[in-house]
């Protein structure tokens, strides 16, 4: 094969006009908005015969010459040509043409899109089946599609593909055309953000913008995207075509096999796991992770060593849409793997929050590598499990600071606490809620004789979450307990003991409480001060002086209220209600009935022997 011509280029300086019109190429004269220039300089620039994309960069240069740079010097056509223009980079290669946008301004977005039309004679239509073989009895839109279909702009394509998949039943006898579709693999990468009304292309960019919300796409992947619409009825063709030789029809057949979404696909999608194709193993990893079939499981583990981590990545997403328990081992191990790797695999271990994950999660909080330590911090604060806190606690002595933020995120998360960063603060919390659990799974009987006895137990966390569960039960049974810990030698017991007294509403804990506003740590203070308002409903800051005075003189009135709201507590209890009545039964009435009974019994006799003696005849 002749090499093409070589790419001769240099600055737009000097223009004049083409002798013809008729000189252009015929994907130039698509624009006939633009004025026709042509740029010449010494060395010559690139001339029509050069082709037809290198006479399209040419084309609009000359008529933005602050936007043309000397381009490398190259062939048109050959395998590693590129161009760079102002932010814009154009590779050319023998069967497709790549742009990488990089734009700067708003001309720079018109010429990517003057670029990508006159680019289309680069690739050319690949259909295996003949243009004539289109079925005359076909509907006139379909048939112009399926015209379309071997157009040599691959943006004509593209759109043909596009449009047919949105018809529905109707394309059916596109099916088999579209599968010869699938092997056209020119790549079309564009992003036009920005649009200028005053641009000739703004009717192409518009076209563009209409279809693609990718920045990458081709003529085969909107085919396979277009088949993935039409469902089962191409299915057949779809099995057939994974088995092609060309990599570019395998991998648009997983694509769209993957959007049918029929679980008769997983079979022969397992078996391109191990293509020799690297983008097939990644589709048909993405395809399979649609699909949600558990029968894929074992075949996408085993695919998670893969040397490629564009594989690996997809695989590890794949695992995470099935939700299979048989996939944690490999998503723990791919949170050491690459970054895309693992924070996949983290999206994924987060979609099944499996409790069998903390242990090894605990274990990487001591790995190596930063990230992985702090990923593992996130993941233990989402499944909340309370194995967790005392090795989260410790993480907060992590000396990278991404690695303690996730650690007091995931600690604020699972205990509704918030002592930021503090180690000490959260050793104490975990302490506590591990005393909390051991409590209440050795309780058998009276749970308030088990907080009492708590109290007494040598372990603070133990006697302060006693203190504190006495109160919420609301039984003033507790209340002596409560009154001794006042005096505990653990500023949290004291505190604890101040707030359920105060919830318990017991008057003789007033002159203890008036005693501990006098307590050395200011947490006390607070919860005594509070705990009197609570009893006595008078407020006297935390002045003692005042306190006793107002207690001095208001003693009896404190206690006389509590008899009576104690009494009206009792008397609409109404488990002390009898049965049947209207009203409340007398406290003991039912103890003096069966006192009553009794003596009645033990006089009987006495009574029957007297009678019987002052009746007898003299």
């Amino acid at each position: 094969m002749k090499a093409p011509p070589p790419l001769r280029a240099a600055w737009a300086g000097k223009r004049r006009k083409l002798p013809s019109p008729t000189a252009l190429p015929a994907t130039a004269r698509m624009m006939p908005s633009l004025p026709v220039h042509l740029s010449r300089a010494s060395p010559p620039t690139a001339s029509s015969s050069d082709g037809p994309a290198c006479w399209g960069c040419v084309l609009y240069g000359s008529q933005h010459p602050t936007g043309l740079r000397r381009p490398r010097q190259g062939r048109c056509g050959g395998p590693e040509t590129r161009l760079d223009m102002a932010g814009l980079s154009v590779m050319l290669s023998t069967e497709e043409s790549r742009m990488a946008d990089r734009f700067a301004s708003v001309w720079a977005r018109g010429l990517a899109v003057a670029l990508a039309l006159a680019l289309g004679g680069a690739g050319r239509a690949k259909p295996t089946i003949p243009e004539e073989s289109i079925p005359p009895d076909a509907k006139p839109e379909v048939r112009r599609y399926l015209e379309q279909l071997y157009s040599r702009d691959p943006v004509t394509r593209a759109y043909a593909a596009v449009h047919l998949g949105r018809m529905g039943d109707p394309a059916e006898p596109a099916l088999p055309f579209l599968v010869a579709m699938l092997g056209d693999d020119v790549k079309l990468e564009w992003e036009v953000k920005e649009a200028d009304p005053t641009n000739p292309l703004e009717e192409a960019k518009k076209r563009i913008l209409g279809f693609y919300k990718e920045k990458e796409t081709s003529p085969g992947r909107e085919a396979a995207r277009a088949l993935s619409k039409l469902c089962t009825a191409a299915r057949e063709d779809l099995l057939a075509a994974v088995k092609d030789p060309a990599a570019p029809v395998r991998r648009h057949a997983a694509e769209a096999l993957g959007g049918i979404r029929d679980r008769k696909a997983t079979e022969p999608l397992t078996l391109l796991l191990k293509d020799p194709d690297k983008d097939v193993r990644a589709q048909a990893a993405r395809a399979l992770g649609r699909l949600r079939d558990p029968a894929a499981v074992e075949a996408l583990i085993a695919a998670m060593k893969d040397s490629e981590r564009d594989v690996r990545r997809e695989v590890a997403a794949a695992l995470g849409e099935i939700k299979d328990p048989r996939a944690l081992d490999v998503l723990l191990a791919a949170l050491t793997d690459t970054v895309d790797v693992r924070t996949v695999a983290e999206a994924a271990l987060l979609e099944t929050r499996d409790l069998r994950a903390v242990e090894p999660l605990i274990v990487y909080l001591r790995h190596r590598k930063e990230e992985v330590r702090r990923i593992s911090a996130r993941l233990l604060g989402a499944i909340g499990d309370p194995r967790a806190l005392k090795p989260l606690v410790q993480a907060l002595k992590d000396q990278a600071s991404d690695v303690r933020f996730e650690a007091a995120s995931a600690l604020r998360r699972m205990s509704a606490e918030d002592f930021g960063e503090d180690p000490q603060k959260w050793q104490r919390w975990q302490e506590l809620e591990t005393a909390a659990r051991t409590i209440e799974e050795s309780i058998a009987g009276d749970r308030v004789h088990a907080y009492i006895g708590a109290l007494q137990r040598a372990d603070w966390a133990a006697r302060a979450y006693a203190a504190k569960a006495l109160g919420l039960l609301g039984d003033r049974r507790g209340a002596t307990a409560l009154r001794g810990a006042l005096w505990d030698k653990d500023v949290t017991v004291r505190r604890n003991a101040a707030v359920s007294l105060g919830a318990l509403g017991d008057p003789q804990a007033v002159e203890p409480l008036i005693a501990s506003l006098s307590d050395a740590e200011p947490e006390v203070q607070e919860a005594a001060e509070d705990a009197l308002r609570r009893i006595t409903g008078a407020n006297h800051g935390r002045d003692t002086r005042k306190w006793q005075e107002w207690w001095d003189e208001h003693k009896r009135a404190v206690f006389a209220r509590d008899r009576e709201k104690a009494g009206e507590e009792a008397s609409a209890d109404p488990s002390e209600q009898a049965p049947g009545s209207d009203g409340p039964a007398p406290r003991g009435s039912g103890t003096l009935a069966w006192l009553l009974i009794a003596a009645l019994i033990a006089v009987l006799p006495a009574t029957v022997f007297i009678t019987l003696r002052l009746l007898r005849p003299r």
